[in-house]
């Protein structure tokens, strides 16, 4: 057994103290549970810092993969909150446009990368998302939507292939203008949210939406089509 002598600060021996309580103000043992998971940890992630990148990805809610394609799928064509765009700052760093490459890394399997003619005041700039085809498609649209949100650029070409979505973006008037900001709402509406206002009116008012839809078609036999599970007869009824 080794003895070293260790210099702790107040701050440190309070967050201890769960440690400390939980093996009976043994402080060694606290020290070697915290050395046991620190090696787990860089086991697993290659390096303390990158488990703090990573927990800072996941910190939320974790999904399978089906249910994140139900919620990729039932949001296509929609764009998101402007608070949420601003949301992402709190997990990555957005200083330059290149720095929205690391959006592929928040979980999604995908590979991303951004060029531009300048990295912190571009004119031009282009997205290319490689990977799963709705997961390409909701990094490419977040890309798209912080870089009108932060580098006033609207979307000019959205070029969708098997497995890769291209956005080309380019600067849209003065910042801060009205009609530069119609012009950069009006690119993603067109290319990103063909279903958007659509969603908020339904969002809006579910009930008379849902009374009209029930009203204008034949519902049950719509919903044994769809539904076929739910409306089969039991055997043994």
């Amino acid at each position: 057994m080794i003895r070293k002598n260790i210099s702790l600060y107040e701050k440190d021996l309070r967050r201890l103290a769960p440690l400390l309580e939980k093996h009976e103000g043994n402080f060694s043992a606290a020290v070697r549970e915290m050395i046991e998971f620190m090696d787990s940890m860089v086991q697993k992630f290659g390096s303390m810092e990158e488990a703090i990148r990573v927990e800072k990805r996941v910190k939320g809610v974790c999904i399978p993969r089906l249910m994140l394609n139900w919620f990729l799928t039932c949001t296509d064509s929609c764009l998101p909150p402007d608070e949420s765009i601003d949301a992402l700052a709190e997990l990555i760093s957005l200083h330059t446009v290149t720095d929205l490459e690391a959006l592929s890394a928040l979980g999604f399997n995908v590979t991303s990368a951004v060029e531009a003619d300048d990295a912190r005041n571009p004119t031009r700039a282009a997205i290319r998302v490689t990977g799963d085809p709705l997961q390409a498609e909701f990094v490419a649209k977040l890309a798209a939507c912080c870089f009108a949100k932060q580098r006033n650029l609207s979307v000019d070409v959205v070029d969708r292939a098997a497995t890769t979505t291209t956005v080309l973006l380019k600067k849209q008037g003065e910042r801060g203008s009205e009609a530069a900001y119609t012009a950069i709402r009006d690119s993603l509406l067109t290319h990103f949210g063909e279903r958007h206002i659509m969603m908020q009116e339904l969002l809006a008012r579910p009930k008379f939406w849902n009374d009209v839809v029930t009203s204008s078609l034949e519902w049950s036999a719509l919903q044994q089509y769809r539904y076929p599970r739910l409306y089969q007869v039991s055997e043994y009824k």
